[in-house]
């Protein structure tokens, strides 16, 4: 049985049912959910005698009929239990196995994973090997995180509570000698109304708790908005973001044998099974400014939101097109990498709508796929107002910006 001490909005007498297997039934009987059919089915369970007065129940099931089919593409395989905010926040499980293989390599036996919303990374960890307490305000989140480990044969510790002032090791009244065996991993909640916010002092817990946390026990690592700003970074951890398929999913930090050799910025590419990743080890070099050259490559949001541009542009020997875009032009083509996106450069387009217009038509171009950085465009909008119908292939433009002006190039991926 899952119990969890604490008080959550939908009510753990609520949870517990669901875990018998009339509630799993229920479940799956709601599953999947489909809007435009889900009030006859909801009328139609609440009709049957066994749920008829358990409203609760039937709309915890409802619940987890809705999220399971959102969650199946990042979460493959054995069913898993939801909160709405967990599931928003969960580390994709590629993800959460690099987390938890951090800990391992560094003789870690132990983790307390605070703030641990519905369990992703508990859960890797615990599969893992590690012993790990979960640590969360949210009474619903840890009956999810438990839950799902539950189902998958593993076993983890919740505690409801406020992690900042909790007795805990982590919390010792007196600075003491750490043991080395033990590890924290911190997700603190980045949302205030609804919104996300890049205040990181306005993160709960907020960044300097997180920091201090850090220099108490050594292996410690935590969650970070991608966008954050350099200058908030930790001069003794290891930040690293990391992309899945062309999407910024997570930074984080490392400190102490967290860290994965020198480099204070990493970042890393998951791609087709495989990793790929670039770092400021060497430092990072001024870039190069030049003109349009025979390709332009387009680095991955992780090596942008890391700083390491440049770094990409001395590798392939290219140049920026502007100092303030993430752009690299390069006269020979580079090696294929998921570190980038490569186009050949075909011809420079008018970047006036109507000059552009009549230059597309007149090469036959019947639709356009539009990319942009740093003009004050809205490719959906520009597209309606070309106006261009169809009939012919598709146009690849890249619109940008230089010192001499904007700029827009006709390309064709490779």
């Amino acid at each position: 049985m899952v119990t969890v001490t604490g008080t959550g909005q939908i009510g753990q007498a609520a949870l517990r049912e669901l875990l018998t297997p009339a509630g799993r039934e229920l479940v799956d009987r709601l599953t999947p959910y489909d809007a435009s059919t889900a009030l006859e089915h909801l009328a139609a369970v609440r009709r049957d005698p066994r749920w008829s007065q358990r409203p609760e129940v039937v709309a915890a099931a409802a619940t987890q009929a809705r999220l399971r089919p959102r969650s199946r593409a990042r979460f493959p395989g054995p069913p898993r239990w939801w909160t709405r905010d967990g599931l928003e926040q969960a580390t994709r499980p590629e993800v959460a196995d690099r987390h938890a293989a951090r800990y391992v390599a560094a003789g870690v036996t132990r983790v307390a994973d605070l703030g641990c919303g519905a369990g992703s990374d508990a859960v890797a960890m615990a599969a893992a090997g590690l012993a790990v307490e979960c640590v969360d305000l949210d009474a619903d989140a840890l009956w999810a995180a438990a839950a799902t480990a539950a189902d998958l044969g593993l076993s983890i510790m919740v505690r409801h509570g406020d992690l900042t002032t909790m007795p805990a090791p982590w919390n010792p009244p007196v600075h003491t000698e750490s043991d080395l065996t033990f590890g924290c991993f911190v997700d603190p909640a980045r949302r205030r109304a609804g919104s996300r916010t890049l205040a990181p002092e306005s993160w709960s817990p907020r960044w300097s708790w997180v920091c201090a946390l850090a220099a108490r026990v050594p292996a410690t690592g935590a969650k970070l908005a991608p966008g954050i700003d350099h200058g908030l970074l930790p001069t003794d951890a290891q930040v690293e973001w990391v992309s899945a398929s062309g999407d910024l999913v997570e930074a984080a930090a490392w400190w102490g044998p967290l860290r994965q050799g020198p480099a204070r910025r990493v970042a890393t590419v998951l791609r087709d099974g495989g990793t790929v990743g670039l770092d400021d080890a060497d430092g990072v070099p001024v870039a190069a400014i030049g003109p349009v050259a025979g390709w332009l490559i387009e680095p991955d949001p992780a090596v942008i939101r890391a700083g390491l541009v440049s770094v990409l542009a001395e590798r392939i020997g290219g140049h920026l097109l502007d100092p303030r875009i993430a752009y690299v032009a390069a006269d020979a083509a580079p090696h294929e990498s998921p570190l980038a996106a490569r186009f050949e450069v075909l011809d420079e387009v008018p970047f006036a709508r109507k000059a552009m217009r009549a230059w597309l038509r007149e090469r036959g171009f019947g639709d356009v796929v539009i990319k942009k950085r740093g003009v004050n465009v809205t490719p959906e909008e520009l597209r309606a107002a070309l106006r261009l119908d169809g009939a012919g292939p598709t146009a690849t433009l890249v619109l940008t910006r230089t010192d001499d002006g904007p700029l827009a190039l006709l390309v064709h991926r490779y």
